[in-house]
């Protein structure tokens, strides 16, 4: 393959990405290896259970935390706590759920 033909190649692929992102109707923040970013309101509700969390002790055990309708994403957010990790699903940031300690907020300054 020339150079030149890579580099189309690279470039049509590259508007294709900015395009697809141009139309989501988040922002994508760049998180790290094993990292989540999830919506400014979903961490939000994140930090506040976070924080509000005391120890615990006894059988680990599955229990829904809190639920809401997030703003952002238009759809139910719930944090809950499974065998002794504090985890949160969320149907557009974070389907499968996961640790609440893995979340980022995605970066809304552009």
């Amino acid at each position: 393959m020339t150079p030149s033909r890579t580099f189309l190649i690279l470039a049509a692929a590259s508007a294709m990405l900015a395009q697809g992102c141009a139309t989501s109707k988040h922002d994508v923040a760049k998180a790290q290896a094993g990292q989540v970013s999830v919506c400014t309101t979903c961490y939000d509700q994140i930090r506040k259970a976070r924080s509000a969390r005391g120890p615990r002790g006894g059988l680990a055990t599955h229990r829904t935390i809190t639920t809401h309708m997030c703003e952002e994403c238009k759809d139910e957010m719930t944090i809950y706590e499974n065998d002794g990790v504090l985890m949160v699903r969320c149907a557009t940031c974070a389907p499968e759920g996961v640790p609440c300690d893995r979340c980022t907020p995605k970066d809304t300054s552009k």
